[in-house]
């Protein structure tokens, strides 16, 4: 029976590039004319690995003596023979291989499947979006209704998702040879529908129950989500690096809040405390209980006694250097 030895060139996704085949029980290759299967790398040796069979009749690759080495897919340590089974990956400069010979059992066919169209699951989703902020922005309306306070508005969260689906297509077009637009997409729209609903919230939170804190972190919920969005686009790039893609946005994420949170610290003590209802709703939808005017005139007295001694106090010295 003739022996056969199969050489798979593979991307560093680990796609098969090219596919050679070798009627010899013995092969070399290296960057020379004189292998048997010439590599155009330059960290390459001349002659760098020797493929044989053993004893055993297993196919066993040898490093024959390159600078480089030779190393086991994504492991650092250098190896000098590695024994073949048909599934490992070498690694060889910056060249991906995989060795096979012609008794390796590939799986079966996979039944094919169309792909599932996300054109209607992005289109609930925008509708839901733009339904919200529309109902918000005609909660918020105290004036005389004029289009131009809605289409502006819905025409920004349009484009915004547009844009930033458009951007991470081209990256998935450049580093993964696949567009993805829908898929982005929903994924997107997605967050922004987790956006839009935690933002209702807080107004009505802020509004309807005087609640301040999820209005005042506002920002704490716009990173998150937004970091969730990217580290699930991250994930179509390169699925393999999970907890580098999660400790990536999560770094990022973290780096975001804490500025904001130093900026808006800084802007409190240098203005005050700043108001945090954005937006007034109908009164009916105020659910907290009035203060009496008795007790807001009195807390107004209790202010001004405390400005009146504010005012009266020295100055603390400087402390001299």
């Amino acid at each position: 029976m003739e022996q056969v030895i199969w050489v798979e060139i593979l991307s560093r996704h680990r796609d098969v590039v090219a596919r050679h085949r070798f009627a010899a029980a013995e092969l070399r290759i290296g960057r020379g004319y004189d292998n048997d299967l010439v590599l155009d790398d330059p960290h390459v040796a001349v002659s760098h690995l020797r493929v044989f069979r053993d004893a055993e009749g297993a196919l066993v690759a040898e490093d024959v003596g390159s600078a480089n080495g030779m190393f086991l897919d994504r492991e650092r340590q250098r190896r000098e023979r590695i024994v073949i089974g048909g599934d490992e990956v070498i690694r060889i400069g910056a060249m991906h291989l995989r060795l096979r010979d012609q008794s390796y059992v590939v799986p079966r066919e996979r039944a094919f499947a169309h792909p599932k169209r996300r054109w209607p699951v992005a289109a609930v989703l925008a509708a839901a979006i733009l339904g919200i902020e529309a109902l918000s922005l005609w909660l918020a309306d105290i004036s005389e209704p004029k289009a131009s306070r809605y289409v502006m508005p819905l025409l920004g969260i349009g484009g915004f998702a547009l844009v930033w689906t458009a951007i991470w297509a081209v990256v998935s077009r450049v580093f993964a040879g696949e567009a993805r637009f829908e898929r982005i997409l929903t994924a997107t729209l997605a967050g922004l529908l987790a956006y839009t609903l935690y933002s209702s919230f807080a107004e009505f939170a802020a509004f309807s129950l005087a609640w301040r804190a999820p209005a005042a972190f506002d920002y704490v919920a716009m990173w998150g989500i937004l970091g969730l969005v990217a580290f699930r686009h991250l994930q179509g790039l390169a699925p393999r690096r999970r907890w580098i893609n999660a400790g990536a946005m999560v770094a990022l994420v973290a780096l975001a809040i804490a500025t904001q949170t130093l900026t808006q610290s800084e802007a409190r003590a240098d203005l005050g405390q700043q108001s945090y209802l954005h937006r007034l709703l109908p009164p009916s939808l105020r659910l907290a209980p009035v203060q009496e005017e008795t007790a807001f005139f009195a807390r107004v007295e209790d202010l001004k006694a405390q400005l009146d001694r504010d005012r009266s106090e020295e100055p603390a010295a400087e402390a001299g250097p």
